[in-house]
């Protein structure tokens, strides 16, 4: 039994390091309810993230399956928060089936562990998993695991319906709720190809904000 402590809800305590947002090579994603969000935090993805992310969501199309998204969080210039999500890793040992996904104490260790192992220095900026053959939204769990165990307000969950092809982030918004059902987009950072890996059907790219990526 390992002896490490699940922190999977804490984060130091530091102030945010102001640092530019990284909007060169990157390509901002919209969702459809982009008018109706007033998150306090912007999303960054790297290529590999993404895809890291989606070839777990396409491994199972019969259960559900996720884990936590790993990166940095930063305050750009004008005060705003941003993260930036440069990895993900993979939880095991979950209680899981087609329409639920539950991380356990031993995926919590696992998670703690596999962070602190190998990314020093590194965050859990949120969770993601998946909806198989249903939609982007977030159920009652979870949005109660999400305010349990990643109640940051710069924390987010992922969802990922493989079958068709869609994908969204959960924030936290102004006064701290949680909208279960308007998701945001994200700005993907090209640091695989120049050209954009992002498949997802549901959202549209800004052609007025895409960096240098073509």
């Amino acid at each position: 039994m390992s002896e490490r402590r699940i922190k999977l809800s804490q984060a130091p305590q530091h102030e945010l390091e102001t640092q530019p947002r990284p909007l060169q090579d990157a390509l901002r994603w919209l969702s459809p309810y982009e008018d109706e969000l007033s998150g306090v935090v912007e999303i960054f993805v790297t290529q590999r993230a993404y895809l890291f992310c989606q070839d777990h969501a396409d491994s199972d199309l019969h259960h559900e399956v996720g884990g936590v998204l790993v990166g940095q969080v930063h305050r750009a210039e004008d005060g705003r928060t941003y993260i930036v999500v440069e990895d993900a890793i993979q939880a095991q040992h979950t209680d899981y089936g087609p329409t639920h996904l539950t991380f356990t104490q031993d995926s919590l260790v696992q998670l703690n562990n596999e962070l602190e192992d190998g990314y020093p220095g590194k965050r859990m900026v949120g969770w993601y998993h998946t909806h198989p053959r249903m939609d982007v939204f977030l159920s009652s769990y979870d949005t109660w695991l999400h305010t349990s165990l990643f109640g940051k307000p710069w924390q987010v969950a992922l969802v990922i319906e493989p079958f068709a092809g869609r994908g969204g982030f959960f924030c936290y918004q102004s006064g701290g709720q949680l909208d279960p059902h308007y998701y945001a987009g994200f700005y993907e950072m090209a640091d695989v190809s120049f050209e954009s890996v992002v498949s997802w059907e549901n959202l549209e790219p800004d052609e007025n904000e895409q960096g240098a990526m073509e």
